[in-house]
């Protein structure tokens, strides 16, 4: 296991584990829980992340050319077709099909750039390279 792996686990394992005890008396003391709650899925996501990986990557090497090069254009894909989402909510803002706050489209755009970039990294790593 390589350093930096095993570094990111133990990070995200005191992160969890010290904010678990700042939540147990939080309780004890009944006061709000809300920060801690946020960072104990900080933490628990460092951690899986990490192990997730770790084990998924066996010996292929983390970074290189390709992967860099993949990546890359996953993310130009998923900017372009964002800029098709802001195309759609701004039409159906001005239809007024869904009265949209500033707060819910930056979530939408926030969810949807994470998940479309991950999905087409995905999918020009199955398919091998871009031409």
């Amino acid at each position: 296991m390589e350093k930096t792996y095993l570094y990111k686990l133990i990070l995200g394992i005191l992160i969890a584990a010290g904010i678990l005890s700042v939540v147990l008396a939080e309780v004890l003391f009944d006061t709000d829980t809300l920060i801690p709650i946020i960072l104990i899925n900080i933490g628990l996501i460092i951690f899986v992340a990490t192990a997730f990986r770790l084990f998924r990557r066996g010996d292929l090497p983390d970074r290189d050319e390709r992967t860099k090069k993949l990546a890359a254009y996953g993310i130009t894909y998923s900017w372009l077709l964002t800029l098709v989402v802001i195309t759609v909510l701004s039409w159906v803002q001005y239809f007024g099909l869904a009265e949209l706050t500033a707060s819910s489209v930056l979530g939408i755009l926030l969810f949807f750039m994470i998940i479309s970039a991950n999905v087409f990294r995905w999918y020009f790593m199955r398919k091998g390279d871009i031409e």
